[in-house]
């Protein structure tokens, strides 16, 4: 299956924790100016969840000689001499990933990503009417942050969690400002609103090291294997499952995992939609709605 789409605990600022409180884990892939693509995805699951998972994870980290993961790293050839990757064969790389990725499934309780080629958020952001502009953000990352953030609003709404959650983000990442200016642009008033749908608390956030917060580094390899993804097998007019790499299938298949990969046309739909939404709020769009009516696709 594909969707394309203990009591109590201490967190680590030191406060009590509820029990089964939820953690986001999420990274990026794409941010710096060069690269084609803006990719937002994130791993959730309990508190403890999330501790089942490292006691899991540090004992294949020791086991196999590692000290930490990072997808971009461990893809790389040989020949650049990356440590400790560009000294495993083929048989290590795999059996090391499965392992990883097995616990991994076996701990999260979602995954969420959005990919979007950066030509087409340039090319159609500009046409909107402005408080659709500024409903996707001011550039690729912070849009792909803010779709991510409604597919965890409806996540949330379908499981029927009302709890409070906790977001963390990689504070090496390249789209902590984009990030920040989101949740500064929640009024004080809309908190309450923010709690509701997402489980965001004031300051419910936080930037921190992958190294040490290490579902950061599940969340990289999700990011990078959608990057992969988006680029080779999407906007190259393949089939989604089809020819999904062996690597990324394990992460999906059978999986709880929605994933958005938005092209030129569904961008279109999906900006279709929110005039919909926009009209029966009260907001007219007619001039965009017209022109998008005949620029989408038949």
């Amino acid at each position: 299956m594909f969707v394309s789409i203990p009591f109590s605990d201490f967190g680590a600022d030191g406060k009590d924790w509820l029990l089964a409180m939820y953690e986001m884990y999420t990274d990026d892939s794409g941010t710096h100016a060069g690269h084609p693509l803006a990719i937002a995805a994130c791993y959730i699951s309990t508190k403890r969840g999330w501790d089942q998972f490292v006691h899991e994870y540090d004992s294949i980290r020791v086991s196999e000689g590692f000290d930490d993961f990072h997808m971009v790293d461990f893809a790389a050839k040989p020949e650049y001499q990356v440590e400790p990757y560009c000294h495993w064969d083929g048989e290590k790389k795999k059996r090391v990933y499965r392992r990883i990725v097995k616990a991994l499934n076996n701990n999260k309780r979602t995954g969420l990503g959005v990919g979007i080629p950066k030509d087409v958020f340039d090319k159609e952001v500009p046409k909107l009417p402005e408080p659709l502009k500024r409903k996707c953000g001011k550039n690729h990352y912070a849009f792909a942050v803010r779709i991510l953030m409604t597919m965890v609003q409806r996540w949330r709404l379908e499981s029927g969690i009302t709890l409070p959650m906790k977001y963390f983000f990689d504070r090496m990442g390249k789209g902590k400002g984009e990030i920040m200016s989101i949740w500064e642009d929640i009024e004080d008033h809309e908190w309450d609103d923010a709690l509701r749908k997402i489980g965001m608390e004031p300051k419910g956030y936080g930037f921190e090291d992958r190294k040490e917060f290490q579902p950061l580094q599940m969340a990289d390899i999700l990011a990078w294997q959608m990057n992969w993804h988006l680029r080779n097998v999407i906007l190259a007019g393949k089939d989604d499952k089809e020819d999904c790499h062996e690597n990324f299938f394990i992460l999906r298949n059978n999986q709880e995992l929605r994933l958005g990969f938005l092209t030129e046309a569904n961008f279109k739909q999906t900006i279709l939609w929110e005039i919909e939404a926009m009209k029966r709020k009260g907001v007219l769009a007619s001039d965009y709605e017209a022109n998008a009516k005949n620029e989408a696709p038949q």
